[in-house]
């Protein structure tokens, strides 16, 4: 009987510190790659984007735009935030065109499979911006452990 009682506490222990735990700050990741036609000049902008974890943000972006010739390439992810259950922003700092000195925002939505109705929306600190619904390529939000 003492030893049943004993299993008791030691798993309503674990039980409560699984649910302390459970209230941290959740992490997940962010995968896209694709392309949009949502251009200043309305040509093609293709793109492909890794990112995680609010705490310590990490990750890349890549975008050309087929139109102007300008490629973004990011230098650093200062920001990963979760903005609701199908939405990423990334924030962070960007060479265009191979010239540092740039601050860069994306938008991600998951909308579903297969990726039809995801989006995909940059913003530069240079004035550019280009946004819209994916024509070919999927964002996909991973939960990690």
């Amino acid at each position: 009987m003492r030893s049943l009682a004993r299993s008791l506490v030691l798993v309503l222990g674990l039980c409560t510190a699984s649910t302390a735990m459970s209230g941290a700050q959740e992490v997940d990741k962010v995968t896209a790659g694709g392309w949009i036609t949502g251009t200043p000049s309305g040509a093609r902008a293709s793109f492909g984007v890794v990112a995680r974890d609010p705490a310590t943000p990490s990750g890349n972006l890549n975008f050309v735009d087929h139109g102007d010739g300008i490629h973004v390439k990011s230098e650093s992810i200062t920001s990963y935030t979760i903005v609701d259950a199908t939405t990423r922003r990334i924030e962070g700092t960007a060479s265009i065109d191979g010239m540092s000195g740039f601050t860069f925002t994306a938008t991600l939505v998951d909308a579903g499979e297969p990726g039809t109705a995801d989006s995909f929306a940059l913003t530069l600190s240079s004035g550019y911006s280009a946004s819209g619904t994916l024509q070919g390529g999927n964002v996909q939000i991973h939960a990690l452990p």
